[in-house]
């Protein structure tokens, strides 16, 4: 029996001591500038923008309505901040507040690495353009896409 508990404590320090060194090893905080897509300019204005900016400067360009007449949509689970306007949705990811393993990561992530998000873990796959911490989605866009594309891509980028 002296055997078995000296065995048994020697495991459990070691295990103990395993698990410590594991978790002084693993990475306690990732940046936000760590969920920036490949490519993507970490400087660029885009990524201090709100909002309210992006759709202003898309507006401006007469692309979409006032924003004004934006409707939020829910986006609890999908992203801090959706809205719709002339058909087309908007995105934003609150990438300093983002919480690790959430489902708005998970959407954020999927969004950068393969340029779609699978709506709620439902398996309805939507493809979107990104740009910064933003996405779009053009499929009941009531204008011109493509022009509209190019604009949203433009927003908030180094000249």
């Amino acid at each position: 029996m002296k055997r078995f508990t000296i065995l048994f404590s020697v495991l459990l320090v070691l295990g103990f001591g395993g698990v410590l060194a594991y978790v002084a090893a693993s990475p306690e905080f990732v940046p936000p500038a760590a969920l920036i897509g490949e490519g993507e300019d970490p400087d660029a204005p885009i990524w201090d923008m709100t909002m309210d900016e992006v759709l202003a400067e898309l507006a401006a360009q007469g692309l979409i309505d006032d924003p004004a007449s934006a409707i939020s949509l829910s986006s609890d689970g999908l992203c801090t901040d959706a809205r719709q306007v002339s058909g087309a949705e908007f995105y934003w990811w609150d990438l300093e507040n983002l919480k690790e393993g959430s489902q708005e990561e998970t959407a954020y992530k999927s969004l950068k690495s393969d340029g779609v998000i699978d709506l709620y873990g439902s398996g309805h796959i939507l493809s979107y353009v990104h740009n910064g911490p933003f996405a779009m989605w053009l499929d009941l866009y009531e204008g011109d896409p493509g022009a509209l594309e190019q604009a949203f891509k433009d927003v908030g980028q180094a000249e």
